[in-house]
């Protein structure tokens, strides 16, 4: 019970941690994470759009309000299947939109879960609490964590101290199957978390090391099978808990195009070239990197003195501990795929490997090496703290010290004030461990978190001239107006001068937005003569008219203009085979993102056409009975309906999440399962003793 207690103080003090630590955002109004242009251009409009529609009482799979209606979910990075945005969704809204303090809160939040499942990762391994305390914090508070802006990347990266958890559980013999099981749901959840990336390369990772437990095993046909089955569980949980996020990803990577910096755009049955790969890995500075600040490319590399000191610590202390070695192989693999081009080892990891090509950042995969440091570094103060020395690792600290130091004297990185502390806290370090002072663990993790607030993450004053947030305020009256005019119609925008997803931060539908992939029956309409007559594009927001159709209806306060074309009527119209006299007369009756109704009088039987992109998923019923949905010149729906008077409704039902759903409630059953099963048979051998 006390041991209870004093992990529940050491989460509170994670907590005080990251709100400390994080106080520009916590505390202050005056920062933001948002001042970013894939975070306040993108995923704000993003998250804004998924909260209304939960607030509203729907599943927002559906996006209407970018290029002519996306699927929500299958872009993986809006986070939809992500169960811990849900609580982020759930949070009032303030004049229809997510507070910002919310948002803040949020991002400062995911630190803080990260803090506490590398602590519980620590603990579990045997680790007192003060060591834990310090793997926590410098998996979170550090590295890719502590300075990742994206939160969908921090939260794809945030399960896999979850996932080390139940595999060091198997590695020991303890509870190896539900271990498996539910090391496999810690994974499938990374995977529902918004990025693919780091998931990715977690599940190689894991690959690597269930191949070396299953090589270990005693030379018994029935223990390799045992492992191998063990295994198999874990590789089959992960992949139906991730379904709910992965079959939709599919399904709209098959039918789409998307950028990903390669000559050209690429097709789903497209590898994304190694040279993509090589331009974002990691460099050979981030092994320097991870001591001192500045040296690392595309992900942040830096964990600290204290950090490397206390893991080399853990090589030396710990060298013949086989949780030792085992997250030595975590931090060295992590390391090895980050580096990318610069080793041979991604290449034949992105050759072997299915889905790896797809994954294009490996120095993101630097995350799995910090991880695998946290660890180390916590058993290593866990075995100094026991009496354990090695004067070999207080040797290192004083040249960390002079390595730092000489590092920033010369030209290329010139002497600054984190040079100076790194050098202070080194021999501080050297000097705590080599006299051991009452508190000298809590003296430990004072220097860590010294180090970590001299590197801050990239936080920007929110009124900083072209501020992103002033920009969308300063907009709003367009869309007040936009909302006030009648029918059915899209906004088309210049990037320049609305750089923002326009149409899901007000609630407009949109032909443009800020996206990385989109459908190809779209892209292949782009700047065509009929593409607004299709989908009905009526108004444009520039600073001068397009053509010469366009009329100024509406000046902004930003000193944009918006024009409307009265040639574009509502794109509802309808196609006969043969002459038909007689007026047809179509009108939009409901719309909301995920379905709408039409309501149809036609002269003689012919197809309604509505101007919405053609995708699986969606179904149409023509007076309460179901119709084929027909792709009508080569972008927009149409139904086959007869003559007279009916009501057309549609409906987005993707077989691909609800049958991914489904397979997802399965992988969790069967964790719980190997669970209930396990705890049976204990209780059997404790009845026959």
């Amino acid at each position: 019970m006390r041991s209870r207690w004093r992990d529940l103080a050491a989460i509170a003090l994670l907590l005080a941690l990251a709100i400390g630590l994080y106080w520009k955002l916590s505390l202050s109004p005056e920062y933001t994470w948002l001042q970013n242009p894939d975070m306040g251009l993108q995923v704000r409009p993003w998250l804004d759009f998924q909260a209304r529609e939960l607030h509203a009482g729907r599943l927002p799979l559906w996006d209407p309000y970018l290029f002519a209606g996306q699927t929500l979910i299958g872009q993986v990075q809006p986070g939809l299947a992500n169960p811990l945005n849900w609580i982020l969704f759930a949070m009032p809204l303030a004049g229809g939109h997510i507070a910002l303090g919310a948002l803040h809160w949020y991002w400062v939040l995911i630190r803080f879960l990260a803090a506490v499942f590398g602590f519980l990762l620590c603990r579990d391994l045997r680790c007192g609490v003060w060591p834990s305390i310090l793997g926590g914090s410098i998996f979170a508070f550090a590295g890719f964590m502590g300075y990742s802006l994206a939160p969908q990347f921090a939260m794809s990266a945030l399960w896999l101290p979850v996932v080390l958890l139940f595999f060091a559980r198997v590695f020991r013999g303890e509870r190896p199957w539900p271990s498996a099981a539910w090391g496999g749901v810690a994974l499938g959840l990374a995977f529902c978390s918004g990025h693919h990336n780091i998931p990715i390369y977690t599940a190689a990772l894991m690959g690597g090391l269930w191949l070396w437990h299953v090589a270990r095993a005693p030379r018994r046909p029935r223990e390799y099978a045992r492992r191998a089955g063990q295994w198999a569980v874990f590789t089959v949980v992960w992949l139906l808990v991730a379904a709910v996020q992965m079959l939709p990803a599919v399904e709209y990577g098959r039918l789409a195009l998307r950028w990903a910096d390669a000559p050209e755009a690429l097709r789903w049955h497209d590898r994304i070239p190694y040279s993509v790969h090589a331009k974002y890995s990691a460099s050979l500075q981030a092994i320097p990197g991870m001591v001192f600040p500045g040296l690392g490319a595309h992900a942040n590399p830096f964990v600290g003195i204290v950090a490397v000191t206390l893991a080399l610590a853990a090589l030396v202390l710990r060298r013949r501990s086989l949780e030792v070695r085992l997250f030595a192989m975590v931090a060295l693999g992590g390391l090895l795929l980050a580096l990318g081009s610069a080793t041979p080892v991604h290449r034949i990891v992105y050759e072997l490997i299915p889905m790896v090509e797809k994954a294009r950042y490996p120095a993101f995969a630097v995350v799995i090496c910090q991880a695998g440091l946290a660890v180390l570094a916590a058993l290593g103060l866990e075995a100094w703290r026991q009496g354990g020395r090695s004067r070999t690792v207080l040797c290192c600290l004083p040249c960390f010290a002079v390595a730092a130091a000489a590092a920033y004297q010369t030209h290329r990185f010139p002497l600054d004030q984190r040079a100076l502390l790194i050098a202070a806290v080194a021999l501080a370090l050297a000097a705590v461990l080599y006299w051991r002072p009452r508190g000298a663990v809590a003296a430990v993790l004072l220097l860590f978190l010294a180090e970590a607030y001299s590197n801050p993450p990239r936080l920007e004053r929110r009124d900083v001239p072209g501020s992103y947030l002033k920009l969308m305020d300063d907009q709003a009256d367009i869309a007040e107006f936009l909302k006030r005019q009648p029918g059915w119609f899209r906004v088309m925008a210049g990037q320049d001068e609305v750089p923002y997803n326009f149409g899901d931060w007000f609630g407009i539908e949109q032909y443009g937005g800020y996206l990385a992939s989109l459908t190809l029956n779209i892209h292949d309409i782009l700047g065509h003569a009929e593409t607004p007559r299709l989908l009905g594009i009526r108004y444009t927001i520039a600073r001068a008219p397009a053509n010469p159709s366009q009329r100024a209806v509406f000046q902004s306060r930003s000193g944009l203009n918006v024009y409307q074309d009265p040639r574009i009527a509502d794109p509802l119209w309808a196609v006969h085979d043969a002459p038909c006299a007689g007026a047809d007369r179509l009108r939009m009756a409901a719309r909301v993102p995920n379905a709408f109704a039409i309501e149809a009088d036609l002269a003689c039987p012919g197809l309604v056409v509505e101007g919405d992109p053609y995708f699986p998923g969606w179904r149409a019923w023509v007076d309460g009975k179901r119709v084929p949905i027909r792709e009508s010149e080569g972008v927009v729906r149409a139904v086959p309906v007869e003559a007279g008077s009916h009501r057309i409704e549609f409906r987005y039902v993707p077989g691909s999440v609800w049958w991914g759903a489904g397979l997802s409630v399965i992988g969790l059953l069967t964790a719980a399962l190997a669970s209930v099963l396990e705890r049976r048979a204990r209780q059997r051998c404790a009845a026959a003793q």
